[in-house]
């Protein structure tokens, strides 16, 4: 892939399909899903733990790159159709469709159906149903920051499906509304008031949790996101972006390293991780998505973004991020007490890999089961709230890395 001949980074995100980007979401998702997989390993927590759980310690970082990618794809989006009939409409209608019905059934089954059909349900699922007005109203980000984090009450994934739904019923009135300069300075501004609101409130006292789920406090992906859908339409930005975007990554990186020999660790609740980490982050995630958009198909950073299995994490990545939480939960205990004959054997970490591989697996075919069964027939409803497609999309020719 490379960018379109008039030198701009990316052609159209309503009109062409860039499979690198499902495969970036790929990405994200493995390292969410290896990092909850990882949680209840008795030394995932430790400062001393080895090479493989230190790296499964930052598996938290994918949801930031969801975060950079939504921000991007979003405001391409709207940027492109704000001018059409029903501009509105058509956008939260295929928003609604896509995360909506998977969404209020995971809260059905999680919140009304096993309760109802266990006779003791657990505990986790009890402090759920409690408080369950967060999670039914998209707030639930606003829940765990008043709690201080995810120790008091169960889902904590939803946080950030909380935070993107917000972004998604403020930002098409933004987009609307502004200019693509004034969009690029309010995105940059956004960005600003993330990393100052954090370094102001960790100073004052405010758990690292709290910042970790208000949304005013981590802004930071989507807003990156969003400069980068700006920057991408221009010739002219998408050059500057292409010189600054090495030394901004640099940059980020060593801060990060600097942030490790601090904190110690790579854990979003530790305090200079949540001071000045989520940032570097944003702005890493950010490096590596325009590192792809600009790769030729036949670089290996263009394959491994478009194989097989990369695509099809992205592809079911939603159903995935709903659906292995509550499976590791389940199994875990389940898989360590049948496997604890073994344990002379295998040992704790054989045990382990074992519950790993089956968590995975399990999780993965829930996820496609969920793709054909229910979400396929769901996203056919979009034909209803389609975006205007003049010409026919003739200039789909031109685009890079479509699907066919």
């Amino acid at each position: 892939m490379k960018p379109v001949s008039n030198g701009a980074l990316v052609t159209s995100m309503t009109k062409a399909h860039y499979v690198p980007l499902d495969g970036l979401r790929g990405l994200a998702i493995l390292l969410v899903v290896f990092y909850h997989l990882f949680l209840p390993h008795r030394s995932f927590h430790g400062q001393d733990s080895g090479v493989l759980l230190q790296m499964a310690q930052m598996g938290w970082m994918g949801v930031d790159l969801f975060f950079v990618l939504s921000g991007f794809l979003i405001t391409g989006i709207l940027l492109e159709t704000r001018a059409q009939p029903h501009y509105l409409r058509n956008f939260l209608g295929r928003r609604f469709l896509r995360i909506w019905p998977l969404y209020y059934l995971n809260l059905l089954a999680l919140i009304v159906i096993i309760p109802m059909i266990m006779p003791s349900p657990p505990a986790e699922l009890q402090g759920m149903q409690d408080k369950q007005g967060w999670f039914w109203l998209y707030a639930a980000n606003w829940l765990f920051a008043s709690e201080g984090g995810f120790g008091k009450t169960s889902g904590g994934y939803f946080w950030s499906l909380a935070v993107e739904e917000q972004f998604y019923l403020v930002w098409p009135l933004v987009v609307y509304a502004l200019s693509e300069r004034g969009l690029l300075r309010t995105s940059l501004a956004l960005l600003g008031l993330s990393l100052i609101s954090r370094i102001v409130l960790v100073h004052m006292g405010v758990s690292t949790g709290t910042l970790y789920t208000m949304t005013f406090t981590h802004l930071d992906g989507l807003a990156v996101g969003s400069c980068l859908a700006i920057c991408a339409r221009s010739p002219q930005l998408s050059a500057r972006l292409v010189r600054m975007v090495p030394v901004a990554a640099a940059l980020a990186a060593l801060a990060l390293v600097a942030i490790r020999l601090a904190d110690r660790d790579f854990f979003f609740w530790s305090r200079q991780m949540a001071t000045y980490g989520y940032t570097c982050i944003a702005i890493l995630s950010g490096a590596l998505l325009v590192q792809v958009l600009r790769s030729e198909r036949s670089s290996w950073l263009s394959r491994l973004f478009t194989n097989r299995f990369m695509a099809s994490c992205g592809k079911y990545s939603y159903a995935l991020y709903l659906v292995h939480v509550p499976v590791a939960g389940l199994l875990f205990p389940l898989s360590m007490r049948a496997l604890k004959r073994f344990e002379p054997t295998l040992g704790y970490n054989g045990m382990f890999i074992v519950f790993l591989m089956t968590a995975f697996a399990l999780s993965w075919g829930l996820s496609v089961a969920s793709w054909y069964l229910f979400e396929k027939r769901i996203l056919a409803l979009k034909r209803y709230f389609d975006y205007d497609r003049p010409e026919a999309n003739a200039s789909l020719a031109a685009a890079p890395a479509k699907t066919s």
